[in-house]
């Protein structure tokens, strides 16, 4: 591609892909590999959040069993696709060009 010399009427034809490009893409797929691994590392709850997960025991006299929850973080899909549609929007802004003057 050749780049005629600058005038004042037409300005300097830059190539390549700016630096901010490059960074938003970068964290955009790095944002995405974090959320999915922290979802996957949780629990890969495929069902809403849960702040409390029921645990079944056994009575030792009676031999009834019941529930009991434990206070535990498991994050379900909702933040899982939050997380990717955000990465997705910092990916899109790096597609909007700016208008030619």
């Amino acid at each position: 591609m050749t780049s005629f010399p600058a005038t004042p009427e037409r300005p300097p034809i830059a190539s390549g892909i700016p630096a901010w490009r490059i960074l938003f893409r970068m964290l955009a797929g790095f944002f995405a590999l974090f959320c999915f691994s922290f979802w996957a590392a949780a629990g890969w709850n495929r069902g809403w959040t849960k702040t409390q997960i029921p645990i079944k025991q056994v009575d030792e006299v009676t031999g009834i069993e019941f529930v009991t929850y434990k206070d535990h973080f498991m994050p379900g899909v909702e933040l899982l696709s939050l997380g990717l549609f955000l990465c997705i929007v910092l990916f899109a802004i790096t597609l909007i060009r700016r208008k030619a003057r």
